[in-house]
């Protein structure tokens, strides 16, 4: 087969999509005519993807209002000039140019739509304003808080030493801002600038009103519980025993997004390969019964025009042979329109699909076009022109379940999810330690009758400045819940997700093998049994040509019985062709290696650069002893990227 076209399936995380953009091919197609210009030769290099804004009208909708019937196609069509060539892998190249939801032959676009995977699941899943890696980062973002308060006070007392004679009068204003910062190693830290205008009519006063202003400075350290880097990236501040969705969590999400992304992409380019191979087999299918229809009609007329020179009463040779071209005529009509059953796709029998050969061109050729992304109906019809291989292929079977285990989507995404279950147990174990906090605090003072006189007068600015009123406090704050009642259950509920994930992946892998033992059996049994059905097939011709040199002699049922047998011997080894190439196909997708194979290629946009220096500083733990002191000296480290 020719595979010698790349294809680029461009995929954008982060900002880029956050409007959630779609993908469409400008060198290949315009509005006007559905997205779709097929050629025969296709430019080797991919097109330039462009965003474009989701539709929000109902003027996406007209493409796909469609004119022709499907009963605008008579059976010319077939074989006339409307028909427009295709390679298998142009094919390829326009589903994935013209994809913005991976597509399906099982019909889930309809029966549950909410598990169709589209080209901006992993852009949502890193956007996600609750779980995403944005918002897991948004909580070590500083805030800034601000606040305006007015009072007027108007009271009595039972007593003559407040306000004037027992009569208090006040008005009071309190102005303040400042800013907030999280630390990825769970401190807290405050600056704050406070201050305070009172003026009441209390006769002690020195002034009648005054002005109290300070900058504070407050600093919060967890020591136990909530304490650590380690902790702070995998659940994020302010979490809680069963509530984690740190840094860490959030980007272990978007890698389970791309997993499942590049597993739909993998899924839709081999439901376009089974959609192919169908169509060619269809078009066989109907050659050797057309061919069979034609020579049945011709045995039928020789028969019926013997029997009129002979004018013989007895025609059950004649009858005996309009049945066979009826019965060879109806297999026609069959095997022109097709029925809507079961055929070859993703998860049918295997994981790559098992070959069906149901035949039927026009219902065969509207699936290619179903999930191709082209037009259901059309005035011509696709004929495939890629031919399967009849080559040998032999693999190693090391080299293999090696590649299957590692590169499997499904394996890498419960790898993923594995990884996630073991930071959550990270992460609810330290639940199970107090609340141990330091707290300091340091304050500079200013007080005046006014906040700023440039007369010399008593102000609180410049007495703030002069820094002669210092305040400072220092402690340590405990709590501790008895029992840890909701920490222990968190631990166990996230220790037996763990198990429960772990055990999962391990039948995976056996699942995986499974397929793959399948899959290369398969191999050897459709390529044996391909050589076998050719060679019956040059038998059976010769034995055709053998008795049509000899026809006048042969009996009939054994002229109509040898025409049977090589219709069927045409079907099989078609079949056998397509068997064989599927189970190549088949191979590949059980290793993981299916958009290699098929040159398709999955691509990110540009991260931003904190993105690749923690990415270098993963790596490094990645590869350096497990030692959390010193891990998380390097993730604490000014300029990380988490580092607060």
């Amino acid at each position: 087969m020719d595979r010698s076209k790349n294809i680029l399936m461009g995929l954008v995380l982060g900002c880029a999509t956050v409007s959630g953009c779609s993908w469409t091919a400008n060198q290949i197609c315009s509005k006007e005519d559905f997205c779709f210009k097929p050629t025969t030769t296709p430019s080797p290099c991919p097109p330039q993807l462009t965003p474009t804004e989701p539709c929000i009208d109902d003027v996406c909708l007209e493409h796909w209002q469609e004119d022709i019937s499907p009963l605008d196609l008579d059976e010319k069509a077939i074989s006339s000039a409307n028909s427009k060539d295709m390679q298998l892998q142009e094919c390829i190249y326009f589903a994935l140019a013209n994809a913005k939801v991976m597509r399906d032959l099982g019909g889930a676009m309809l029966r549950s739509p909410e598990t169709v995977v589209a080209n901006v699941n992993p852009a949502m899943a890193y956007t996600d304003p609750r779980t995403g890696e944005e918002a897991a980062l948004s909580e070590f973002d500083a805030q800034f808080i601000a606040g305006l308060n007015f009072e007027k006070n108007d009271r009595q007392f039972n007593n003559s030493f407040l306000g004037n004679n027992g009569f208090f009068q006040q008005d009071l204003n309190n102005y303040q801002y400042g800013l907030r910062k999280k630390s990825a190693t769970g401190a807290e830290f405050n600056f704050r600038h406070l201050t305070g205008y009172d003026a009441n009519n209390q006769l002690s006063n020195t002034f009648g009103s005054s002005w109290d202003t300070y900058l504070e400075a407050e600093v919060r350290q967890p020591l136990l519980q909530g304490a650590g880097t380690e902790f702070n990236r995998i659940a994020g501040p302010n979490s809680q025993p069963g509530v984690i969705n740190g840094v860490l969590i959030g980007r272990v999400r978007t890698d389970i997004s791309l997993a499942e992304f590049e597993r739909a992409v993998r899924d839709l380019v081999s439901d376009v390969e089974n959609a192919y191979w169908d169509l060619y087999f269809a078009y066989r299918d109907l050659e050797a019964k057309i061919d069979a229809r034609d020579k049945a009609y011709d045995i039928y007329m020789r028969t019926e025009n013997k029997a009129r020179i002979a004018q013989s009463e007895d025609r059950s040779d004649v009858e005996q042979a309009k049945e066979q071209y009826l019965r060879f005529q109806a297999d026609v009509v069959d095997a022109l329109n097709g029925r809507p059953i079961d055929s070859t796709r993703t998860n049918n029998g295997s994981s790559g699909g098992t070959f069906r050969g149901n035949g039927g061109v026009r219902y065969s050729e509207r699936r290619l076009r179903l999930i191709v992304g082209m037009p259901i109906n059309d005035t011509s019809i696709i004929r495939p022109s890629s031919n399967p291989t009849e080559a040998p292929v032999v693999y190693d079977w090391n080299s293999a379940i090696a590649d299957a285990l590692s590169l499997r989507p499904e394996l890498r995404r419960q790898r993923w999810v594995v990884e996630h279950r073991k930071l959550e147990v990270i992460a609810n174990r330290n639940f199970l330690r107090p609340d141990l906090d330091i707290v300091g605090r340091y304050r500079f003072r200013g007080f005046g009758k006014d906040l700023l006189d440039y007369n010399g007068n008593s102000n609180a600015g410049s007495s703030l400045a002069d820094g002669d009123l210092q305040e400072w406090a220092a402690g340590v704050e405990y709590t501790v819940p008895i029992g840890f009642r909701k920490a222990h259950a968190a631990v166990r509920n996230s220790q037996l997700a763990l198990s429960r994930e772990v055990e999962i992946l391990k039948e995976q892998e056996r699942t995986v093998h499974f397929g793959l033992s399948n899959a290369i059996n398969e191999i050897r049994r459709s390529y044996e049994n391909m050589v076998i059905q050719k060679e019956r097939l040059e038998a059976t011709i010769s034995q055709i040509n053998t008795l049509e040199n000899k026809k006048e002699t042969i009996a009939l049922d054994v002229l109509l019985e040898a025409h049977r047998r090589l219709l069927d011997t045409r079907l099989r080894y078609h079949q056998a062709q397509i068997d064989y190439v599927i189970a190549n196909r088949n191979v590949h997708f059980e290793k993981g290696t299916l958009l290699q194979y098929c040159n398709v290629g999955l691509t990110e946009s540009e991260s931003n650069r904190e993105a690749y220096r923690d990415a270098n500083e993963r790596d490094q733990l990645r590869s350096a002893p497990m030692d959390p002191k010193t891990r998380d000296r390097i993730i604490g480290q000014p300029g990380s990227a988490v580092s607060g």
